[in-house]
C-alpha cells in the first residue's frame, strides 16, 4: 500500500450515525466495482482498489482536512471492508 500520512488519522476518525450510512453507500459501490470488473471481493482485491485509489489521490494531490469529504468517506468504507472480511 503506497504510504499515505492520513491513513493512522483516517483509522482514528469516529463513526457518527451520518458517516456510518455514507460509508455504507461508499462500501456498496466499491463491492459493486470490484464485482463488475469480474472479481470477488476479497481482502486482496479490497487493498488492490485501495492502492489504486490513493495513488490516484496523491497524484491529484489530495490532501486530508478537517472534515471527512467524499475520499475520506471512501477510504473508511474500503478499510472497514478489508477489516469485515
Amino acid at each position: 500500500m503506497p504510504e499515505s500520512s492520513f491513513l493512522p488519522l483516517l483509522s482514528r476518525a469516529p463513526w457518527a450515525p451520518g458517516l456510518g450510512a455514507a460509508a455504507d453507500q461508499h462500501a456498496a459501490a466499491v463491492r459493486d466495482i470490484i464485482e463488475a470488473s469480474g472479481l470477488p471481493v476479497t481482502r486482496a482485491t479490497l487493498r488492490d482498489y485501495l492502492d489504486g485509489f490513493l495513488e490516484a489521490l496523491e497524484e491529484t494531490g489530495w490532501r486530508l482536512g478537517s472534515r471527512l469529504d467524499w475520499h475520506a468517506q471512501r477510504m473508511l468504507a474500503v478499510q472497514r471492508l478489508i477489516d469485515q472480511s
